[in-house]
């Protein structure tokens, strides 16, 4: 299924609509009661367009796909994306933002302790986001049990039944879904790190993107991270995180 939102902002009277393919993932893109779209990213997105005077069409759907739409139509941005060396030469980067580390969890009577090897999991049963950086970075270290999914609303649920092991994501995010779904956050419980792929979040555009329109959301990814606009719309979602736990 995808859903399409159309964000409506002050522009220009000859200002540009931008093809934009994302997911829905706390609390980066999140779905607000309304229907609408919001979230961390999606608001730096928002200004990213502002400054660059453009209206985002933005298009919500499963990861595989909002990534091979993004890999295959010229002039389109994707986002939240982490930057790997295997995605390096399929985009054009525009700018990155900083993200809360990510984990695999498990339920906390099962995993009392945390791991110190990520090997030692490798026969355990892991729900991945099909087509993710993480899912490649598993089976490259021959986690044989993969389970890939198209979403992820049911992950807790299926690890409380006992159809999974381990679950992956940062801790706000598997707040969300714990709170969400009902379960109390406490007994889940951290088993590792996943170091390697702490990196940040980015934005980018397809590669045969037209050349003025990248350098042109590059100076505006630089104009936002420079006149504090970023950094609001950062403190603002750290603020409203540390409210929502409460």
């Amino acid at each position: 299924m995808c859903v399409v939102i159309w964000l409506s902002i002050l522009s220009p009277v000859n200002a540009a609509t931008v093809q934009v393919v994302t997911e829905y993932l706390y609390p980066y893109q999140i779905k607000n009661e309304d229907g609408s779209l919001g979230g961390f990213m999606t608001e730096v997105v928002h200004a990213l367009c502002k400054q660059a005077g453009d209206i985002p069409d933005i298009s919500v759907m499963p990861w595989a796909r909002a990534y091979q739409t993004a890999v295959t139509t010229k002039n389109t941005l994707i986002y939240s994306i982490v930057h790997t060396e295997a995605r390096r030469p399929y985009f054009h980067w525009i700018g990155e933002v900083k993200t809360d580390p990510i984990y695999l969890w498990g339920l906390a009577r099962r995993f009392p302790a945390q791991s110190d090897s990520l090997m030692l999991l490798k026969n355990h049963r892991v729900a991945v986001l099909r087509g993710s950086n993480v899912a490649q970075y598993l089976a490259k270290r021959q986690f044989s049990h993969l389970k890939p999914l198209s979403y992820e609303d049911q992950l807790l649920r299926m690890l409380e039944k006992d159809r999974l092991d381990l679950v992956i994501g940062t801790e706000q995010t598997i707040w969300q879904r714990a709170n969400k779904a009902g379960i109390d956050f406490n007994t889940l419980a951290k088993v590792v790190e996943l170091t390697e792929l702490n990196t940040n979040l980015s934005i980018a555009f397809n590669i045969a993107s037209d050349p003025k329109l990248v350098a042109r959301y590059r100076d505006a990814f630089s104009t936002i991270s420079s006149n504090g606009k970023l950094a609001g719309i950062q403190q603002k979602w750290f603020d409203y995180i540390q409210v929502a736990k409460q």
